[in-house]
């Protein structure tokens, strides 16, 4: 109950935030408001300039009925700023993208961030000539924030945090104007962050699609509507009761994003989940059930085996009858060979991380090397060039013609 009251609470917040707030004025207010006694103030030149030197925001007016435009300028690194408070509103501005204002020199600088960290050893290590072709300078948001997502060039882009973790999400590279808005993925993180881990159930959130993004149709518990892929916001009009109404008859619906249609299902109540939404309800029904007739149930070891993606497929490791960890692709079919036994290094490490790429490079024709648990191998190669890459299997410093030149080399590099 207190999971499915939280996954309410955060579709209402969801809700709320794509909800327009207009001032509602009498129609025609403002050609009478403003006259020649009463005219609008010249908006900031930086709206209409846009430029790298000068950039704005267009906002509502602070005036009735915001019948003005009102143009907030960003300043850009260096320039005056205020903080705000009493006394302390010199400006009209604020800093701009990626900035903030120093307390002691009121003036913008950059924010002091991890992935602005990153962008400086990365500028560092390219002017000493340590950066590697396949590297890629780290992309940070607004906030100074890690980019919603990161490419690895002639392999894949995958989703990431604000603090640069992988996360769920990722699709063949295709070149240099990729975008992954991911936001789907990043709710999903927050979710098992910042709520799932101190509840005694498995909390899910918005379901995602493989690229990161919503998926179309969403449900709260037997209600079902659409929203848009990109930002999760609810489509009016459209929903269906899955007491009465099969999801195909949403209009959002799209069989080939439901990796687990129900054709069995003629006649109601339908259903929309996965196998894995169901193992987990199963045992929420067992632990309500125990608690009904009097006997404990271990909640938080419970579900420790149970572990859902936010496309609501299994996890994509998994142990066999002979207690070896396996990659699995989203129906739970093992990938390749890959496969580590219980008690080794190996086991401990994998992460399938490389197996899982391969599968979404099927179409070229040099795929990553994996390790024989589906992890990157430390060293690939491309061409005749190598070069040391990372658990992501993000590039690591300068290539090399001579492996054995690589700080990352071992004598059985080939072999992990």
């Amino acid at each position: 109950m207190a999971a499915r009251n939280v996954l309410l609470f955060m579709c209402f917040m969801l809700c709320s935030i794509y909800v327009n707030c207009d001032i509602l004025c009498e129609q025609g207010f403002c050609r009478g408001h403003i006259n020649d006694d009463n005219q609008c103030s010249t908006p900031a030149p930086e709206c209409a300039i846009n430029n790298a030197t000068h950039t704005g925001l267009w906002l509502p007016s602070p005036t009735i009925c915001n019948c003005c435009s009102f143009c907030l300028p960003f300043y850009q690194l260096g320039q005056p700023c205020s903080l705000g408070g009493s006394g302390n509103g010199i400006t009209i501005g604020r800093c701009g993208d990626g900035l903030t204002c120093d307390n002691s020199t009121r003036k913008c600088v950059r924010m002091k961030t991890k992935c602005h960290d990153a962008q400086d050893d990365y500028d560092a290590r390219h002017a000493r000539g340590e950066t590697g072709s396949f590297e890629n300078r780290p992309s940070c948001d607004e906030k100074g924030k890690f980019a919603s997502f990161h490419c690895v060039p002639s392999q894949t882009c995958f989703c990431q945090s604000e603090d640069g973790e992988r996360l769920f999400g990722e699709v063949l590279y295709t070149g240099r104007f990729m975008n992954m808005p991911c936001r789907c993925s990043r709710m999903a993180h927050k979710i098992q962050t910042l709520i799932a881990k101190d509840l005694p159930y498995p909390v899910f959130g918005m379901r995602c699609t493989a690229d990161g993004n919503y998926n179309p149709v969403q449900c709260i518990e037997n209600m079902c509507y659409c929203v848009n892929r990109i930002t999760g916001e609810r489509i009016p009009g459209h929903s269906v009761d899955l007491d009465t109404t099969h999801i195909s008859e949403l209009p959002c619906y799209d069989e080939k994003l439901d990796l687990f249609p129900k054709t069995e299902d003629s006649e109601p109540p339908y259903e929309y989940t996965t196998p894995c939404f169901n193992s987990v309800q199963e045992r929420r029904d067992l632990i309500d059930k125990s608690i009904e007739e009097g006997y404990n149930v271990e909640y938080f070891s419970t579900f420790g085996s149970i572990s859902c993606l936010p496309d609501g497929t299994f996890g994509r490791m998994t142990i066999n009858s002979n207690g070896s960890k396996i990659c699995v692709n989203e129906r739970g079919e093992k990938l390749g060979n890959y496969e580590a036994p219980a008690n080794t290094p190996q086991f401990n490490d994998m992460d399938c991380k490389c197996a899982l790429s391969t599968t979404v490079m099927t179409s070229s024709n040099e795929p990553p090397r994996c390790c024989k648990n589906g992890n990157f191998r430390p060293i690939q190669c491309h061409r005749g060039t190598c070069r040391c890459v990372d658990s992501d299997g993000r590039q690591i410093g300068r290539e090399s013609t001579d492996v054995t030149r690589l700080p990352c080399y071992t004598q059985d590099w080939r072999n992990c």
